[in-house]
């Protein structure tokens, strides 16, 4: 597994301005209209957007919450002018939610989509009912209310109580539960959002269904993985929804897979989330990818041997996945097997070209060994996969450096740009540690370490057990911050971790 992350929200002073968005896709993205739209609202109706200093006039972000607020007063005068004019009342849209243990967070943006759902006689009568009973203040607001939520409340549906799915809902959510994991396994990030969208409708037609909740889990787990989702965002989302899959489902092992994942990763509850693995594991030893993620999990803390039996095992039980030879690639390389790591990398490379992993692991593993052609094409590589607009500049810096000036031109035009990114608010935490190290600057490279401690920044992990940040494990520094993290080690003598202090 890959921790570097791009567009890693904003610490702002400002507490409630929410989650940063990074340029105008993502505004667009988030209020559910096109670029165009959005640039238009920007210029002429005073949507709250920034810029960075520096910069083009193109170069913008905004935060969740100013948008929130806008919108509350933008939705409400249009309404009212429409209603003047004699105009229709546009249908409010229905954009993502952060999702709650009883809700279903609402993707689905696009028209098609909104009149497949409202041709439903249930919600079209529960709508009805909801837009009866509220002003039109609250109606223009229907973006951030789950509808089945709403038609739960309506009906007097209980939590805990099951909804009577006749056999043809029944069939089409086991069809859209069945299809999202088709496009979740693809792993981009267009497939991940078709996945949010397929669960979501699976959930329509029986809102009692636990798979589809751990669908919808196991899809927040990897889109901040795989493309620019925010790790504030989809962690809390993937929680929520896999504890309401444990909840409608104790013995759903993918349920417990992806809860195991989000602790992880997004909480750092490192014992809760192995219970959780292992969890999942007993409950259907033939998932692959409960094994594969646990023995990502392990390496964190440098427990190798389990890790690669894992792995191993995950091999053995799906070896065509991509992702599993890609994080057996990765693993074999810093437990110090680095030419079996590169030629499996490698290997995965030549059969999935588009395949992010390998691309964003040989990037590293170029850096790392000083390969500096190899982490140029790999790193864009990885740009384009991932769709990282961020990383691609980086590496068209660092490209124009080590043609100038070589590993020295290139080091400094990395570390300006990587710099540059951080002051915006998109630090990358184990690549500016590991451009500190070649430059020599250990003392520095110890202050991105504890910057991203501070800010529980998912970077932090990979200072646990990456060969090339291990350099520095017998600072004081360094130990002081393991301690902190306190990542479990192995039940036994634990001798032979990294981490064995």
């Amino acid at each position: 597994m890959h921790l570097s992350r791009a567009n890693t929200p904003e610490v702002s002073p400002i507490a409630d301005r929410g989650t940063r968005l990074a340029g105008w896709k993502d505004i667009a993205a988030y209020l559910g209209k096109t670029d165009r739209t959005v640039k238009r609202w920007g210029r002429d109706r005073g949507l709250p957007v920034h810029r960075v200093p520096g910069t083009t006039k193109t170069s913008v972000y905004a935060y969740s919450n100013e948008l929130d607020r806008w919108l509350e007063n933008v939705d409400v005068e249009t309404a009212v002018q429409a209603e003047e004019t004699g105009q229709p009342l546009p249908a409010p849209d229905l954009i993502r939610a952060p999702i709650a243990p009883l809700a279903v967070p609402i993707t689905m943006q696009s028209t098609p989509r909104l009149r497949w759902l409202l041709r439903r006689k249930w919600l079209l009568t529960g709508l009805a009912l909801l837009l009866a009973a509220v002003t039109l203040d609250v109606a223009v607001r229907l973006r951030a209310v789950p509808l089945v939520r709403a038609w739960h409340n309506l009906t007097g549906h209980k939590a805990g109580a099951s909804l009577a799915v006749s056999e043809a809902e029944q069939r089409a959510a086991d069809d859209f539960y069945l299809r999202g994991r088709y496009e979740w396994n693809q792993r981009t990030p267009a497939s991940l959002h078709r996945a949010l969208d397929l669960f979501t409708q699976a959930i329509v037609h029986n809102p009692d269904d636990a798979r589809a909740y751990a669908g919808l889990a196991d899809t927040y787990d990897l889109l901040r993985e795989y493309s620019t989702d925010a790790d504030s965002d989809a962690f809390p989302r993937a929680i929520a929804a896999a504890k309401k899959a444990v909840a409608l489902d104790d013995s759903l092992a993918e349920a417990h897979r992806a809860l195991a994942f989000a602790e992880m990763y997004g909480m750092w509850n490192f014992a809760g989330a192995e219970a959780e693995f292992r969890r999942a594991i007993a409950l259907d030893p033939k998932d692959p990818q409960a094994r594969r993620w646990f023995a990502n999990a392990l390496c964190v803390g440098g427990r190798y041997p389990e890790a690669l039996a894992q792995m191993d095992k995950a091999q053995e039980l799906d070896p065509t996945s991509h992702a599993t030879l890609a994080d057996k690639g990765w693993m074999l390389f810093n437990a110090n097997r680095a030419q079996e790591g590169i030629e499996l990398l490698k290997e995965v490379e030549r059969s999935a070209p588009d395949f992010l992993s390998p691309h964003s692991y040989l990037m590293q593993v170029g850096l790392d060994l000083r390969d500096y052609p190899s982490f140029l094409s790999e790193g864009e590589l990885a740009a384009q996969s991932s769709g990282d607009t961020a990383l691609l500049d980086m590496i068209a810096s660092a490209r124009v450096g080590y043609k100038r000036d070589g590993e020295r031109g290139l080091l400094q035009a990395l570390y300006a740009k990587v710099k540059y990114y951080s002051a915006a608010g998109q630090p990358r935490a184990s690549l500016l540690a590991r451009v500190c190290l070649l430059m020599g600057k250990r003392r520095e490279a110890l202050d991105v370490m504890q910057d991203a401690y501070l800010r529980k920044d998912i970077d932090v992990l990979s200072f646990l057990s990456q060969l090339d940040l291990l350099s520095l494990k017998d600072d004081p520094r360094y130990q002081a911050l393991a301690r902190k993290i306190n990542f479990p080690q192995a039940p036994s003598a634990r001798t032979g971790s990294p981490n064995s202090f």
